[in-house]
């Protein structure tokens, strides 16, 4: 009932959100944003022939703080479709201090840090997400610690520590704790390396008062990616150890990106491969994934994106599908 009356008020919240300014600005405090993207989505093969589908898959509304020159703060709502019902999450809630021009910290639920600096340069996250995301490498906000330090001008240090379970559905588990570290470097206008290494605890047999049975995910990625004038490209590389909690399970995967702005267009071209395997021990289990699409942007706030999608699991056939996604922004 609780999870009922949130998605109707988050119903609720879009339709006043609609009757705002595009930014609605509240006096000596901060700016109310939003953004939402949907799909209509058509199977095109015989396994998913009866898929006619048109949805939302998120919709969010961000607050962001500013309650001094070195004090800011965000909260952020995760409205999601899941089997069919709108439910509503905390996202963000944190606040960020800017010790200097070198050194920031940041305390609350948070992004994190393993994928979102490929994120951006992918820039196409309402059309699908990075590899790391969208396998559940990592969840993309966790509640905890995190500090940033800027050495020269090439390089920041990133480091987190947090409760490793996400956001979705946090608790207190003392073998859950995730503590990551990443490295960027920037070193030469455009081009972006990250390095990024995680620890993150579980309970072998989910029972707390068993001793000395505590494993540990771990996980190591690399990164790339060039954004030009009209374009950019990337990808990244990622291994995990006993992959999301399952004991002696090593998975393995890699993907890549692109897209290109049409000139003086308001079109353009984008593409992604990915390639995954869950269990490097055994044979047919990989997933490859590509897609290719068209960003038609009639107006400021608004994307029409067409794209075909064709997944394949081991040796079943591939299963194609085509979406065309809406997104705005306001």
């Amino acid at each position: 009932m609780f999870r009922r009356l949130l998605s109707i008020g988050a119903v609720m919240l879009i339709a006043v959100t609609f009757a705002l300014p595009a930014q609605a600005q509240v006096e000596g405090s901060g700016t109310l944003k939003g953004k939402a993207y949907f799909d209509l989505a058509r199977g095109l093969s015989d396994a998913n022939e009866d898929m006619l589908t048109f949805n939302f898959r998120r919709i969010y509304f961000t607050y962001n703080l500013e309650m001094s020159e070195n004090i800011t703060g965000r909260f952020r709502t995760d409205i999601e479709d899941i089997g069919g019902y709108l439910t509503t999450y905390m996202k963000h809630a944190y606040v960020n201090s800017s010790v200097n021009q070198q050194v920031s910290l940041r305390a609350g639920q948070q992004g994190t840090i393993l994928f979102g600096t490929i994120e951006d340069i992918w820039a196409y996250r309402q059309v699908e997400k990075t590899m790391e995301d969208l396998f559940k490498i990592r969840s993309s906000a966790d509640f905890g610690l995190s500090g940033s330090i800027k050495a020269g001008g090439m390089a920041t240090i990133k480091g987190m520590v947090s409760n490793g379970e996400g956001y979705h559905d946090p608790d207190d588990d003392a073998y859950r704790k995730a503590m990551e570290v990443q490295g960027i470097l920037t070193p030469i206008d455009g081009l972006t390396v990250s390095a990024h290494f995680g620890l993150n605890g579980y309970d072998e047999d989910n029972d707390p008062d068993t001793t000395n049975d505590q494993e540990d995910i771990t996980t190591m990625d690399l990164g790339v990616g060039y954004e030009g004038e009209a374009f950019a490209v990337g990808g990244s590389f990622v291994n995990q150890s006993n992959y999301r909690g399952n004991t002696d399970q090593d998975a393995t995967g890699f993907w890549g990106f692109g897209r290109y702005s049409l000139m003086d267009s308001p079109i353009s071209l984008l593409g992604a491969y990915y390639s995954f395997d869950p269990n490097t021990d055994l044979d047919d289990d990989e997933t490859s994934y590509f897609l290719v699409g068209l960003d038609y942007m009639p107006g400021k706030g608004l994307s029409i994106i067409p794209n075909f999608r064709s997944e394949t699991v081991g040796n079943a056939d591939a299963e194609n599908s085509f979406f065309v996604t809406f997104y705005w922004k306001w």
